[in-house]
């Protein structure tokens, strides 16, 4: 039971540190948004990239849309591009 408990508090702890997909070094981002809102921004697309179905290990640039609710996203050094859409309350990704 202690162990199971144990294993529990572990996970949890693990997922509550852990950062969905860092920001690469050279991250493109708007020079209005501080680094660490854009890494906060970073982490959110990632939840959403990846609750689709898609891959994103590190964000090489977010970019947020002009004229409209939505996000681009690029991934892994550019390899993958997605673009994210607010969708009446949900946010959805979609391959580019």
């Amino acid at each position: 039971m202690k162990a199971k408990m144990i294993a529990a508090l572990t996970g949890v702890l693990i997922a509550a540190t852990a950062r969905a997909a860092p920001l690469e070094e050279d991250a493109v981002y708007s020079n209005d948004w501080s680094p660490s809102y854009a890494q906060t921004l970073a982490d959110e697309a990632t939840a959403v990239i990846r609750s689709s179905g898609y891959r994103c290990d590190s964000v090489s640039s977010i970019r947020a849309w002009v004229f409209s609710p939505g996000f681009d996203v690029y991934c892994n050094g550019y390899r993958y591009g997605y673009e994210l859409k607010d969708r009446g309350g949900r946010w959805t990704a979609t391959l580019k």
